[in-house]
């Protein structure tokens, strides 16, 4: 029979690991966050409003966050350098909304970030995108642009033509406005390994997905960089949890103690 004190050395042993580990996520992990919709559009799970926004950022900024941009956090990865608090912003879908809520939020602490724009913009499209003037707005404003395609499509679904035109004519959008670094965001996070070659044959710098715990290292696919989504049902604390790693404290501990959680 399992003595108490035994139960409580192993539990307070997991625990110590665990405090560990939570350390070394700190330390040598990148956190990569995506938000789509900066608005207050009660009916879209992935549009976060713009008061909920700003204290994210003021959260970040107060909490002496190491925000960077992607290339930065690229390069970071190659060098194994410190990752101390590492967070990186990424925007999907070329929204207006991110010029008008998203921008002067995080030029006011002097974050950067990366927008991911779709070259193509849908015609019967009823949420204002970016124009392609507003692109070289974003980038006066200091913030990088990211391929998201040229229509959109699911790429899994379409035939090895229109994966190298999706690929290759975005990145010479991209390569016409200024841009030097190419990251890629696969449209709805959908992937195989064949869309996974064809995005670093096309000579993009990096791809990012959608989901994953435990943040991005030296280990990483630079190709599958993973990112943790911000939907509208996050809390303020929610968010305090996820980019300090607590989220993964709690996942190990209940993990330890028998307990079943995603």
């Amino acid at each position: 029979m399992e003595s108490r004190g035994s139960k409580i050395y192993r539990i307070n042993g997991a625990r110590a690991a665990i405090t560990s580990f939570w350390d070394y996520l700190r330390r040598h992990r990148v956190r990569i966050l995506m938000y789509h919709s900066i608005a207050n559009e009660p009916r879209d799970r992935l549009a976060i409003s713009p008061s909920s926004f700003a204290a994210q950022m003021q959260y970040l900024a107060d909490g002496q966050f190491n925000v960077i941009s992607l290339a930065a956090a690229c390069q970071l990865l190659r060098t194994g350098r410190t990752l101390s608090k590492a967070i990186v912003l990424t925007f999907d879908d070329g929204f207006r909304n991110f010029l008008t809520n998203a921008a002067p939020i995080l030029q006011e602490h002097g974050f950067p970030a990366t927008v991911f724009i779709v070259t193509k913009i849908p015609e019967d499209d009823a949420r204002p995108r970016l124009s392609a003037n507003d692109w070289r707005t974003v980038q006066r404003k200091g913030f990088a642009l990211g391929s998201h395609t040229v229509t959109h499509p699911d790429l899994t679904s379409v035939d090895e033509l229109a994966l190298a035109r999706e690929l290759e004519c975005s990145q010479q959008a991209l390569g016409a406005l200024g841009e030097t670094f190419f990251p890629f965001a696969y449209p709805g996070g959908k992937f195989t390994r064949r869309e996974r070659d064809a995005v670093r044959r096309t000579g993009y710098d990096c791809a990012v997905i959608v989901g994953g715990r435990w943040g991005n290292g030296p280990e990483t696919d630079r190709f599958l960089l993973k990112r943790e989504p911000m939907l509208a049902s996050d809390s303020l604390a929610w968010f305090k949890k996820r980019v300090n790693g607590y989220y993964e404290a709690y996942y190990l501990l209940a993990r330890a103690r028998g307990i079943d959680t995603r």
